[in-house]
């Protein structure tokens, strides 16, 4: 705000302004300055994909859509951009273009926790375990610190009713960070 009252035209702290309300939970203020940003620099990517995913969030997809191509346009390499695109589509039940954008991201940044997780939720949405399994074994292989997929894993082994390797898959979590507490509540619903 100090920035914007000594520039105020600069897109990148509107676009700041805009995270940070995101992420407070202010989806209306955000816009507002996504858009601010944008009218200061049209073909400004990240502000273009920070608007794109906030109207994802609030489920206003042909909104999101409209500024994810545009982003998409600009930054057809852009990792974030694919995995957008992908949960954008995973949210309509688009499961074949879920697919295709999140294994794009992947293929662009291929230690990405986010859409290497959700693309093995969308194998397991579809009943294919063994992509499942082999897409959550992947992502925590590449990045042993992040806990979804080994919850998710566990979660797959327990739909199989395979509860030791769920338990397993949940104790080795819980090697790595004692005071989780998804993986305390998953232990105790598996014994």
């Amino acid at each position: 705000e100090q920035t914007l009252k000594l520039r105020p035209n600069y897109p990148e702290a509107w676009n700041n302004l805009g995270m940070m309300a995101a992420q407070e939970g202010h989806p209306d203020e955000a816009i507002q300055n996504f858009t601010q940003s944008l009218q200061l620099r049209p073909t400004y990517g990240i502000a273009l994909l920070n608007l794109g995913n906030v109207y994802r969030r609030q489920g206003a997809f042909s909104k999101a859509e409209e500024s994810l191509n545009a982003a998409l346009k600009l930054q057809p390499d852009d990792p974030e951009v694919n995995y957008s695109f992908g949960m954008l589509y995973a949210q309509q039940n688009q499961t074949q273009q879920a697919s295709e954008y999140l294994q794009k991201a992947i293929s662009l940044r291929p230690a990405f926790p986010e859409a290497l997780n959700n693309l093995g939720i969308l194998y397991v949405r579809a009943q294919d375990y063994a992509k499942a399994e082999e897409q959550f074994k992947t992502c925590i292989q590449l990045l042993p610190n992040f806990d979804q997929s080994y919850l998710n894993l566990a979660r797959l082994y327990a739909i199989r009713n395979d509860r030791e390797k769920a338990k397993e898959i949940v104790q080795q979590l819980l090697i790595l960070q004692p005071q989780n507490a998804a993986a305390k509540q998953a232990l105790e619903m598996l014994h």
